[in-house]
């Protein structure tokens, strides 16, 4: 493992921003911290870099006890969403600025800085300042910046939090494909669902300061511990008791034996090769039913048509949490 948390608690005030967390995170791999807003994801990646200090709780960092180590013993490398990048120096400046600060020899550091400027697709604007690069550009320079000390662990806060959604999308690509090339353990905080499911090889659940569940995107997203990690990680309905995917209902217009909950079609949205349907229910659900095109033909289903719910053989139900909509 290359980072390991145990037992870290952290409290600003009354406020408790960590809750006995731990947390193993793989060596190589890039993981996602995600939750909510105010969940406790950026105090955790903020504690293992050495920013900021657990209440209690230790943390591991390739084998070293790290917990008492300061920010700069650590060998991470840290990008937070507002670049702090140096305005008056090049980009190549900026790239070489940890390398100077370790007296590396000079001609060391031209090929570094090479190197890195290539990887991240920006040899072509070494000389140039910071304001004359584009967001994602600066994002970019800030990641070479961290890469150029070799860090052991790379962490990222919210790193493209301030871009634009295609810029997001297209940096998000791109930070995928920079992780297979270099192989840093990589650990990233987002709110981002889809950037998380998208990029990362395992993702944390964090909410309430808690750790909600941890695996890979499919095993989140197929069987979440709780409501709270469906919810969080798709859409979900709520039939009878239970919360469920909404594409994981069948849908008859004949009640069938083994029964089904009865309800009418309220409304009804073509997208692509989906129709989206909102059923009322006889218990008074409002339930999402996703069905393709072909399905929605072949039962004639249109508003007013009475139909019979049931969870699909294989679906994942979890129980309804009582605060559940």
């Amino acid at each position: 493992m290359s980072i390991e948390v145990r037992g870290l608690n952290k409290k600003f005030g009354d406020f408790v921003a960590l809750d006995d967390v731990n947390v193993s995170i793989p060596t190589g791999q890039l993981t996602a911290l995600l939750g909510p807003s105010g969940g406790g994801k950026s105090t955790l990646l903020r504690i293992i870099a050495g920013l900021e200090k657990g209440d209690s709780g230790t943390v591991n960092i390739e084998g070293v006890d790290a917990t008492n180590l300061p920010a700069q013993k650590r060998n991470v490398g840290f990008v937070f969403q507002h670049y702090a990048v140096f305005k008056h120096m090049t980009v190549a400046k900026n790239v070489a600025f940890g390398l100077e600060i370790r007296k590396r020899p000079k001609d060391e550091i031209e090929h570094r800085v090479d190197e890195l400027l290539k990887l991240v697709h920006l040899s072509q604007f070494s000389h140039r300042l910071p304001s004359q690069l584009s967001g994602g550009q600066r994002q970019r320079m800030a990641l070479a910046r961290a890469l150029a000390v070799e860090p052991s662990v790379l962490l990222l806060d919210e790193p493209f939090g301030a871009l634009d959604a295609k810029v997001r999308k297209e940096l998000r690509d791109w930070l995928r494909r920079l992780h297979d090339d270099v192989h840093v353990t990589t650990v990233f905080v987002t709110h981002d669902q889809e950037e998380a499911l998208e990029v990362a090889d395992e993702i944390v659940v964090v909410n309430e300061g808690r750790v909600e569940q941890v695996g890979t995107p499919d095993q989140l997203y197929d069987e979440p511990a709780n409501d709270f990690v469906m919810s969080f990680l798709g859409e979900v309905t709520h039939l009878g008791g239970v919360s469920l995917r909404p594409h994981d209902i069948e849908l008859d217009t004949q009640p069938r034996l083994a029964g089904g909950v009865e309800g009418t079609v309220s409304r009804m949205v073509r997208i692509g090769f989906e129709v989206r349907l909102t059923v009322l229910t006889v218990d008074g659900d409002e339930v999402s039913v996703v069905v393709t095109r072909t399905h929605a033909r072949s039962f004639g289903l249109e508003e007013g048509s009475t139909v019979w719910l049931t969870p699909a053989d294989g679906a994942t139900l979890i129980p309804r949490m009582a605060v559940a909509g």
